[in-house]
């Protein structure tokens, strides 16, 4: 029996990799090997860069996606008292960046990428631990019996352990603040960022009725709460509007909390027949909105060099080759953002006056659909 092609992980960078390889039927069958007991995202919502809608565009879903989410509008950066520090733009951002920024809600996104791949393609409950190579691939190891594979790629996130398995004591550290996220069940809103006394909290319209909204406040890590709406309507006490009517609209239960970790970029991405992508390969602070677009970046790409050899090896070569250093440098300025946020109310005024060209330019180098690599 032909071995399948194994992809560790069945979030957004494991689903799309598949979607695009399913594009043309490849002729390897392909197996998603899933930690969760079940699909889905505590992640609430993700906006989309038109880097990323390329790449899904790519992959062949971009228009799905446009479907089921909603353009962003102009916006505005703002101080902790309302003062205005930058106003956002529509038609000049999306000029610049090549299209729209486009939210929509994280489990929407996983099931339209979830309706293009093949059915029974997904194994739950089973977590890849780690590797061996024998003679006619690599085996995937598993709590349970290995699984044999003719590759295998490592979509397994950030905690990745094949990533670990690829770059032993991959070192990390606390950024020193959680990153909170939620859905509100309000609308009418405009996209907004409020930055003040070392935190942030934006809110991102999706719908009439509801917005998604993240935050982060400097305090220790592992660290957890009964209401953590709460917690944060305490912490951000005296902000403008909407952050506290934001918050009043939002059921506890659906807010999710991870400690903010700067892990090192493995030193090395392949070994024959593995690889890593997205999280695993690359994780990065949240304040670029670029994660989950990077991870989607590597799984186009990754998609279309195995459609074009019959060589996994080579096709990960290529891939690491194209993607490591632009990842690299998203990785950086993800991390100079998150100490821009965190600087003092003085030198967001200074940022404040960089001229507008100047700053479109640079948000175009980093997600415009020139970013993407053909």
């Amino acid at each position: 029996m032909e071995r399948p092609f194994v992809i560790a992980g069945a979030g957004i960078a494991g689903l799309a990799l598949a979607a695009g390889l399913q594009r043309t039927e490849t002729a390897t069958p392909y197996l998603l090997l899933e930690e969760r007991p079940e699909l889905g995202s505590t992640g609430g919502a993700i906006t989309l860069w038109p880097n990323a809608m390329v790449a899904l565009d790519e992959i062949g879903v971009g228009d799905d996606v446009r479907r089921a989410g909603r353009p962003l509008g102009a916006g505005s950066i703002r101080a902790r008292r309302g003062t205005l520090l930058r106003s956002l733009d529509l038609e000049q951002s999306a000029t610049a960046l090549g299209g729209p920024l486009v939210a929509l809600r994280r489990g929407d996104l996983i099931e339209i990428l979830h309706a293009r791949i093949k059915a029974d393609s997904v194994v739950l409950a089973t977590a890849v631990r780690g590797y061996a190579h024998d003679r006619d691939g690599v085996r995937a190891l598993t709590d349970g019996d290995p699984v044999a594979a003719a590759a295998l790629v490592g979509a397994d996130g950030y905690r990745s352990e094949i990533a670990r398995a690829l770059h032993p004591g991959l070192p990390e550290r606390y950024a020193g603040y959680p990153a909170w996220r939620g859905i509100a069940d309000v609308g009418g809103l405009e996209p907004v960022q409020v930055w003040g006394g070392r935190q942030e909290f934006g809110v991102v319209p999706l719908s009439d009725t509801a917005s998604y909204w993240f935050a982060t406040v400097r305090e220790p890590a592992g660290g957890s709460v009964h209401d953590e709406v709460a917690h944060l309507r305490t912490a951000f006490s005296g902000w403008p509007d909407p952050v506290q009517q934001v918050l009043a609209a939002t059921d506890p239960s659906a807010v999710s909390r991870n400690d903010v970790m700067d892990r090192a970029v493995p030193r090395r991405w392949t070994d024959g027949r593995v690889v890593v992508i997205g999280d695993a390969a690359h994780a990065m602070r949240p304040h670029l909105g670029q994660g989950g677009c990077q991870a989607l970046i590597d799984a186009a790409v990754l998609a279309r060099l195995l459609r074009q050899t019959d060589s996994p090896a080579a096709a990960f070569t290529a891939f690491e080759s194209l993607r490591r250093g632009p990842a690299r440098r998203v990785v950086g300025l993800s991390r100079t953002a998150g100490r821009v946020v965190e600087a003092p109310a003085g030198l967001h005024r200074v940022a404040s006056l960089v001229p507008e060209a100047l700053m479109l330019r640079s948000l175009a180098r980093i997600g415009g659909t020139s970013a993407f690599p053909w």
